[in-house]
């Protein structure tokens, strides 16, 4: 994964993908914030947090014998664990952002349950991920068989994605799509193509190579009779916005009788 960041292609999606975590990212100081996976991207550096962690399996190429980065000398943790083995207690973390964790897991389930687990209420999670409906997805789909970073993880939909979330039950607060440009690696190419961006945002916006969905955690929640996948139509744009329709939302008869 690190050589493919390196290149082109890679530092034109980490680029977009920085600077859109900061600008979903709900303003405010959180205590405690924690990035599960990329050690060689800093999410959280721009988040105003008195810790900061980052979890990685591979500690070895990343961190030193005492704690700290090879390449420059941060305010970060650094802890060797499993994403669904976290070494952290329930409702410890303010913030958690999972930078393509889902794609090269092999449960994404048992991850989500256990960055739950230590997400206190009321708490954010960034999930950044690519889109299997998009150029990346088809790109996948022909090399998923091989060892290529990252074309050997597990795409996922943005619907798929934000029903696991809305399950655990979180509030989708904040989604964008970006990377409409192919993954074409030249440096050239990826300044030259752009305006893509802002045409794919505008035209085709749910076909970016990558996602970025920001929940926020429920203390309690009711059930109700909804729509998942709806919460996403949103955050589209009003000339891809599908036509608003009413839905029957009805409580349980014995909570309306308690009343």
């Amino acid at each position: 994964m690190d050589r493919w960041l390196k290149s082109p292609v890679g530092k034109s999606v980490i680029q977009a993908e920085t600077a859109t975590f900061s600008e979903l990212v709900p303003l405010g100081f959180y205590a405690r914030s924690l990035q599960i996976g990329m050690p060689e991207v800093h999410f959280l550096e721009g988040i105003e947090s008195r810790e900061r962690y980052i979890v990685t399996e591979d500690g070895p190429s990343v961190i030193t014998h005492d704690g700290s980065n090879r390449k420059q000398d941060r305010k970060i943790r650094y802890m060797i664990a499993r994403p669904f083995a976290l070494p952290f207690p329930e409702r410890s973390q303010n913030l958690i952002v999972l930078p393509h964790t889902i794609d090269h897991c092999e449960n994404p389930h048992d991850v989500l349950r256990e960055v739950n687990e230590i997400l206190e209420p009321e708490g954010c999670l960034v999930i950044i991920g690519f889109n299997i409906f998009s150029i990346y997805g088809c790109i996948h789909s022909l090399l998923r068989k091989s060892d290529r970073m990252p074309w050997n993880g597990k795409f996922y939909s943005t619907g798929r994605v934000q029903d696991w979330l809305l399950l655990l039950g979180y509030d989708l607060i904040g989604a964008r799509m970006i990377i409409y440009r192919p993954p074409i690696n030249s440096e050239r190419y990826q300044n030259k193509m752009k305006f893509l961006e802002k045409a794919g945002n505008r035209w085709w916006p749910g076909l970016g190579g990558v996602y970025i969905i920001v929940g926020k955690k429920r203390e309690m929640t009711l059930t109700l009779n909804r729509k998942l996948s709806s919460a996403w139509t949103k955050f589209l744009p009003t000339v891809v916005r599908p036509a608003p329709q009413k839905v029957a939302r009805t409580m349980n008869k014995e909570v309306i009788n308690s009343e």
